[in-house]
C-alpha cells in the first residue's frame, strides 16, 4: 500500500536546472552539465536545484500523511475525508488495511520498531483487527446512512484507513527528503515511500542522484544518508 508514482517533472530538468545556474554566463546553453551539476552538489551550491519541480501520487495511511505533511518545503494535496468515503475511492488498493506490519517496539529508540512479532502473537491480533475493523466500518457506514455528515462520522475512522495525497516540490526538497526519509530510523512505511520516490527521481535525473552518491562515499555521516539504501 504505501507506495509513489511520478505526476510529472519538469522536462529535461538536469539541463534547466544547468542553464538556470549559467544566468550570469555569456552562453548558458552548453550542452555539458555534468561537471557543474557535481560541483554545486559537492559545494553544497542547492539553491539551483529549485529551479526544476516534480510531483508524486502517494498511496499511504492516515498513519503516515501526518509524517509527510511536516515537510512544509512541499505542497500537498490529499483526499478529503469530509468531501468522500476513502473505502469507496481507493478501491484499487488490492491489499486491505488492516494487513499492516506488527513490529517489536525498539529497546533503544522509543519512537521506533525492530523485527516483526512471532507469527504466533501476530495471529491473535489479526484475528481481532478484523473484528473491529468490520465494527468499525459498519459504524462508519451506519452513520451515513443515518445522515450523518462525512466530517463527523470520519471521527471513527482508524488510523489505517488509507490515503491519496500528491506530493509537489523543488527537486532541492525531493533531494533533503529522500536523505532524510530513506534513512534507517524512518517508519519502515515512511521509509519505503521515500525509496520508491529516490527510485524515479534517479531515473529521471540520474547525473543529480550519481553526483549525491559520490558525496556520500567521501562522507561518514550526511544529512543525504538516505540515498545509500536505493536498489
Amino acid at each position: 500500500m504505501h507506495t509513489a508514482k511520478l505526476d510529472w517533472i519538469t522536462p529535461n530538468a538536469e539541463s534547466v536546472i544547468a542553464r538556470h545556474a549559467r544566468v550570469s554566463t555569456k552562453d548558458p546553453n552548453r550542452e555539458e552539465y555534468k561537471k557543474l551539476l557535481k560541483f554545486c552538489i559537492k559545494h553544497g551550491h542547492w539553491s539551483i536545484f529549485e529551479q526544476a519541480s516534480a510531483s508524486f501520487e502517494i498511496l499511504t495511511t492516515r498513519a503516515i500523511s501526518p509524517q509527510i505533511l511536516r515537510h512544509r518545503t512541499a505542497n500537498f494535496q490529499e483526499l478529503s475525508q469530509r468531501y468522500s468515503n476513502p473505502w469507496e475511492v481507493l478501491e484499487e488498493i488490492d491489499l486491505p488495511a488492516t494487513d499492516f506490519s506488527i513490529r517489536r517496539q525498539a529497546e533503544k529508540n522509543r519512537q521506533s520498531s525492530s523485527s516483526e512479532l512471532p507469527y504466533e502473537i501476530q495471529s491473535q491480533f489479526r484475528r481481532r483487527i478484523e473484528l473491529f475493523d468490520k465494527t468499525a466500518r459498519h459504524l462508519y457506514e451506519d452513520m451515513l446512512g443515518a445522515g450523518v455528515a462525512r466530517e463527523c462520522a470520519r471521527n471513527v475512522l482508524p488510523l489505517y484507513t488509507p490515503t491519496r495525497l500528491h506530493m509537489a516540490a523543488p527537486l532541492r526538497t525531493f533531494i533533503h527528503y529522500v536523505g532524510l526519509r530513506g534513512q534507517s530510523d524512518t517508519q519502515l512505511e515512511h521509509r519505503k515511500i521515500a525509496l520508491c520516490i529516490g527510485r524515479q527521481i534517479k531515473l529521471q535525473v540520474p547525473t543529480v542522484v550519481e553526483a549525491i552518491l559520490d558525496l556520500l562515499i567521501t562522507s561518514d555521516e550526511s544529512p543525504l544518508e538516505g540515498w545509500r539504501f536505493l536498489r
